[in-house]
């Protein structure tokens, strides 16, 4: 049986045993199972997502405003008390138009000296609490404009996303904790309310402090608690969002290796870690034999465990130098011989043995040696 679709290829019945169809796992995304790299986290940082809470910041901040109010309330009361005396005295003829406007400067200068220890805490606990989370970071990122915010179907699936309930549950959470807590503090203090009148100035004023103290410590405990919690799952969440996929892990890995520079470096670093092996062996070798200038090999041979003598370390120009200064150190002896130098140089490798074409000329530089220390 054959099916004709008008504007379209024919399409032949397939039976139900060899139905073909799709599969579905194609088009779904791949889980992402691996914790984030290193590269992925400094690709984070440099756009400005970082892991922070905003609940530890706000217990910080209450912490250092009720403190702060705690120890100022004596000095707050001086103050008040200073003031209302030099208001009382003023004579009526102060209140001019010019009178006016300096009483005004000086009650807001005396206001801004009342706030502003208040206000230092909590822009010095913000700061400090922020950096104690995410270090030092400058990112523009986070603020620059993109035209997906404005869209109004995205900005409504964020309005409504798990992360927006989230927030919610935990905000009304920390309303409802802190008010109990308030509630619970201020319900042993009511009963001197309607003494307050009669307890003067600086009766109201050691009150007012021990009612400060009790909601610090009360609230504070209990916002502490609730920053603790955030902090856990918003450090959760956001490693949660900088997994990757098995296959993220493979591109990243062949970008960062495919890169020239990346290349390069590993090149370098393995360059310096091969010649800092072949240095640590000079110590070990019979002889150095020198160009005298350009060239030093470094030519270790125990008889009986080697068939011949064996290259531990070779170079040119400041390598030469340098093993030749660690044999020097290290009492092995250097032995000037141009011709065989250069021929070795060219002919073996670190960690080859000699061949036969050099057996005859080595020998001799050897016997020399062995004749010097008195071994022969």
């Amino acid at each position: 049986m054959q099916l004709f679709l008008p504007c379209s290829l024919p399409l032949k019945y397939a039976p139900p045993g060899r139905r073909r169809g799709f599969d579905l796992q194609l088009f779904a995304g791949e889980e992402k199972t691996q914790p984030a790299t290193p590269h992925r986290r400094q690709e984070a940082r440099r756009k400005g997502q970082v892991f922070h809470s905003v609940e530890f910041n706000a217990a910080a901040t209450l912490l250092a405003v009720g403190l702060t109010v705690f120890l100022a309330l004596p000095f707050w009361g001086y103050e008040l008390l200073t003031l209302s005396r030099e208001l009382f005295l003023l004579a009526p003829g102060d209140f001019t138009p010019a009178g006016v406007y300096s009483l005004g400067l000086y009650l807001l200068a005396h206001f801004g000296l009342l706030v502003a220890p208040v206000l230092a805490a909590a822009l010095a606990s913000a700061l400090l609490a922020g950096y104690l989370q995410v270090g030092f970071i400058f990112s523009l990122e986070p603020v620059a404009l993109r035209l997906d915010r404005l869209n109004p179907v995205s900005g409504f699936q964020r309005l409504f996303s798990r992360r927006s309930l989230t927030t919610l549950v935990r905000n009304l959470a920390k309303l409802l904790l802190v008010s109990w807590v308030a509630f619970s503090s201020l319900r042993g203090a009511y009963t001197f309310f309607p003494q307050l009148p009669l307890m003067g100035l600086e009766g109201f004023l050691t009150f007012c402090r021990s009612l400060t103290f009790r909601l610090l410590w009360q609230s504070g405990l209990a916002i502490l608690v609730l920053a603790l919690l955030d902090y856990a799952y918003q450090r959760w969440e956001y490693e949660q969002s900088l997994r990757m996929s098995q296959q993220e892990v493979k591109e990243e890995l062949k970008q960062n290796e495919g890169s020239p520079e990346v290349r390069s470096r590993i090149r370098e670093r393995q360059r310096q870690l091969a010649r800092a092996r072949m240095l640590h062996r000079v110590p070990e070798a019979d002889v150095v034999i020198t160009n005298p200038t350009h060239y030093a090999i470094a030519l270790k041979y125990e008889a009986g465990r080697m068939a011949a003598p064996e290259v531990v370390a070779k170079g040119a120009g400041r390598v030469a130098e340098r093993i030749k200064r660690i044999a020097w150190e290290h009492g092995v002896s250097v032995v000037e011989n141009k011709p065989l130098a250069q021929a070795l140089y060219r002919a073996v490798e670190v960690g080859e043995s000699i061949p036969a074409a050099f057996y005859r000329a080595v020998a001799e530089v050897l016997a020399y040696v062995y004749r010097q220390k008195g071994l022969l």
